[in-house]
């Protein structure tokens, strides 16, 4: 017998050490390396579904391994339990007693009282039956002479089903029941779309929004719990079928949300603000649809004609797939911050924390001061290309060049060309001047950029106050202690007084968003949005807040209100700058075309590229008559560009080129600056964007040229120069796969002077 416990023990320690051995490869070191967070969150609820079937299947085969072992030693796992006797039939020779003995005495005793009646022996009739002993006599129990079997008997009293009415015996709870269930059907289907699928939408677009999961997560928790008690006391209310209907239907949508956000969003087009044409994607319409129809009309055939068994899947599927999501929701705020950063983007609000005020943001701070001694003013206007610049010219002249006009002692470099492409990483490039080396990773460049680059601190050196004003710096990956070094040379980056999180627009944002995302493809376009009116809405805005207390967002139409509301003044003497930096960000000619040629509102899509590329030029010319109008244009040196010219979304070599505007005026005299803008055709590029700044802020010549070239120099510059110039192949979803470079030889509007040079990085790596 010890021998037998001692086999068992074994095995039941050795089950041990296999779970042990399968639980140890969570506490392996973590492989780094970068995870979408949409498809991460994905990927851990199929995980954890997988966890708990395996875990179901292990018990299983644990407790079958040990019953077969049990039987294979000889030992009774039932030994010293008590039991009732298995329950015995009666038959036509005698009632067992359970012990093999046949009829008792009793009991034939009590047949015999019975008079004529048997229970399975042949009838009997009393010499002189009374009435009870005649409807006794006629009793037969279980004898031969029963007229239907027991299967015939039992199908005889089974209802006939309906279709229309379904289960014969509907399943018919009581109110507490009731409540239970429809808790937990509700909990599921609010859940899916309006809280875990907006948090991994916001977890998603970490490089897109001023906002993290962090910031918003509680802000759809006490309208979602108002829904589900709401609705849930609604059903619970509901009696019979219909409750049965009511409980059906809702976890019905949630299940079919949840299938359409893991499988049916195929193609699913980008919140980026492009036109969105749907009938293009008839196909998926037609798909979308009929899995929603599948799923609403099984789930509710199924309770229709199992009532009470539908009701209990209902519970354990609903409870399964919240967890589920649970699962993959909580992972988006224990992920490292490096697994959060999509497609080189991430934390550009530099991890705000929108409703405590304990982090620092970036604000309008002296976004509409300038130095009364000298300026350099970098005017950013994204996606703004040679091409959209010369179609204006040739199909909007007068309008076009009535905007030029003001760009007075400007010179219009026409042969310009990126550094970088797209925003992610064309910023960046700005702020830093670093390219990625042939030999190294993309991702030991992404991290170290910044700290390789002096640049930011080369201007501070000179004594000029910093603005930053742009949603791409893309510093929210990098230590604390780098993104202060960044923060603290800047006199707009800082912490705020007031809460800024607006609670309603923040509640209408993340509904839109998880209503985008779960929706069947048919309603999509009634909730498709663009990230910019997202952090329009999440970041509160009070037109009469000072500048300092808001947020920076790229919003051309309300850059334009407020530039017309403040103008420009003087930066305050005391803080004893010799002059000032600001890098301002507009939306340009990227889509969503929201303005027209003199910046009126038209609304998302009211209006088409030229109109809007018009505009934004409209925008920099006030700006540039505010200078003049303070005096301070004369002593300011301005810079015009694009963040990148066209950019074709694809994973093939680029077919045509891509330049953006560069305009370009010194501080110089009054005569020069009157004088109207002028070409030239000299070879520049944004590689020689940190040498001319410097250049104008007085910096010696061994500090800038050790950027490069100076565009207010371009005489210095050859014109058999070969600029290079690195594009991003991109999946539809905008997932970076590879970097390409160019070398471009002669004028970058040429696209025969454009050639790979061989060298690609991999954004993987």
């Amino acid at each position: 017998m010890q021998i037998k416990r001692l086999t068992i023990a074994l095995y039941d320690f050795t089950t041990l050490l296999v779970v042990a051995f399968i639980a140890s490869f969570a506490f392996t070191q973590t492989a780094w390396a970068y995870v979408d967070p949409s498809v991460m969150t994905y990927t851990i609820q199929a995980l954890a579904g997988v966890a708990v079937a395996l875990s179901a299947v292990a018990g299983v085969a644990f407790r079958r391994g040990r019953k077969h072992l049990y039987k294979l030693l000889d030992i009774d796992e039932n030994a010293k339990k008590q039991y009732e006797p298995a329950i015995q039939r009666t038959s036509m020779s005698g009632i067992d007693d359970g012990l093999g003995n046949g009829r008792s005495e009793v009991k034939q005793n009590s047949l015999r009282d019975l008079g004529s009646s048997e229970f399975c022996g042949e009838q009997s009739p009393s010499p002189n039956p009374s009435t009870d002993e005649k409807d006794l006599g006629s009793t037969q129990i279980c004898g031969e002479q029963s007229s239907l079997s027991d299967k015939q008997a039992s199908n005889e009293k089974k209802p006939k089903r309906n279709f229309l009415k379904g289960d014969p015996n509907p399943y018919k709870p009581k109110w507490k029941e009731r409540i239970v269930y429809a808790l937990i059907a509700t909990t599921f289907t609010i859940c899916t779309i309006f809280v875990f699928a907006p948090l991994e939408v916001v977890g998603g677009s970490v490089g897109s929004l001023v906002f993290t999961v962090a910031d918003v997560w509680w802000v759809t928790l006490p309208t979602s719990f108002a829904i589900i008690i709401g609705w849930s006391l609604l059903i619970s209310a509901c009696r019979g079928r219909l409750f049965g209907f009511m409980l059906m239907l809702t976890f019905a949508v949630g299940l079919a949300a949840y299938v359409q956000a893991l499988v049916l969003n195929v193609g699913l087009p980008l919140a980026n603000g492009d036109t969105i044409v749907w009938t293009d994607y008839m196909g998926m319409q037609v798909l979308s649809t009929a899995v929603w129809v599948a799923i609403i009309a099984g789930v509710l055939t199924y309770g229709h004609f199992r009532n009470k068994r539908a009701q209990g899947a209902v519970a354990i599927l609903s409870t399964f797939l919240f967890v589920v999501q649970l699962v993959g929701a909580a992972s988006l705020f224990f992920a490292p911050a490096e697994l959060t950063e999509v497609n080189g983007g991430g934390g550009d609000a530099l991890n705000t924390d929108l409703a405590h005020r304990t982090e620092v943001v970036m604000t309008e701070d002296q976004l509409f001061t300038v130095n009364p001694n000298h300026n350099v003013i970098v005017f950013v206007l994204d996606t703004y290309d040679n091409a959209y610049l010369n179609s204006a010219l040739r199909n909007k002249r007068d309008i076009t060049q009535e905007v030029l006009d003001e760009f007075t002692g400007f010179t219009y470099f026409k042969n310009a060309t990126s550094a970088m492409i797209p925003t992610r990483f064309a910023i960046p490039f700005m702020m830093t001047g670093q390219m990625p080396t042939p030999d190294e990773p993309f991702s030991t460049y992404k991290a170290e950029r910044y700290a390789r680059s002096t640049f930011l601190q080369d201007m501070a050196d000179q004594g000029y106050s910093i603005g930053l004003y742009t949603d791409s710096l893309t510093i929210g990956m990098l230590p604390q202690e780098e993104q202060n070094r960044i923060t603290d040379l800047t006199v707009n980056m800082h912490k705020l007084s007031s809460e800024t999180l607006d609670f309603g627009g923040a509640l209408y944002a993340l509904y839109q968003m998880g209503l985008y995302r779960n929706a069947p493809w048919p309603l999509k376009w009634a909730f498709w949005y663009y990230t910019d009116s997202i952090n329009a809405m999440i970041v509160k805005y009070d037109p009469a807040a000072p500048p300092e207390e808001t947020i920076y967002v790229i919003d051309d139409i309300r850059y334009y209100n407020r530039l017309n509301q403040y103008g420009l003044t003087l930066e305050d003497e005391k803080a004893g700058y010799k002059g000032g930096f600001r890098f301002i960000h507009l939306l340009g000619s990227h889509y969503p075309f929201n303005y027209d040629e003199n910046v009126n509102d038209l609304g998302t899509d009211g209006s088409s590229v030229i109109p809007q590329s018009i505009g934004a030029l409209r925008i920099v010319a006030t700006y540039i008559q505010y200078l003049k109008d303070l005096g301070v244009y004369d002593d300011t040196t301005i810079i015009v560009t694009a963040d990148h010219g066209y950019w074709t979304i694809t994973l093939d070599p680029i077919e045509e080129t891509s330049t953006p505007i560069m305009f370009v005026k010194p501080a110089q005299s009054a005569e020069l600056d009157e004088l109207p803008m002028v070409n030239d055709m000299t070879p520049v590029s944004h590689l020689d964007l940190q040498a001319t700044i410097l250049e104008a802020m007085g910096a010696d010549a061994s500090e800038w040229q050790a950027y490069g070239y100076s565009m207010l120099s371009p005489d210095e510059i050859p014109d058999d120069r070969v600029r290079l110039y690195l594009t991003t192949d991109s999946e539809p979803d905008l997932t970076d796969v590879r970097l390409r470079e160019y070398a471009i030889d002669g004028d970058a509007q040429v696209w025969e002077n454009w050639s790979e040079t061989g060298r690609i990085w991999s954004t993987q790596e």
